[in-house]
């Protein structure tokens, strides 16, 4: 009876983690899919050692690529209108 419940205890052990695996192996391949959906593009790193409390563009003359950097600029231009007016 003993060896029973270990076993038991055991195969459920195992269901348990195949579980977290699955769930993990396909939250990474819908995560891919959405990077290369959305163009994904590994930030410059280069341009990363401008301070962030200024109000400076730290990439001019590049094009913001996704929503948050499109959404970031309409911010900065915004700003920008309101401190020359």
């Amino acid at each position: 009876m003993a060896v029973a419940v270990v076993v038991l205890v055991f195969l459920l052990g195992i269901a348990f983690a195949a579980g977290y695996f699955t769930r993990d192996h396909v939250s990474r391949k819908r995560r891919a899919e959405a990077r290369r959906w959305r163009e994904y593009t590994e930030p410059d790193w280069l341009s990363a050692n401008a301070p962030a409390n200024t109000n400076e563009v730290a990439n001019a003359g590049k094009v913001a690529t996704g929503e948050l950097g499109q959404m970031l600029d309409r911010w900065e231009s915004r700003a920008r209108a309101r401190r020359t007016a």
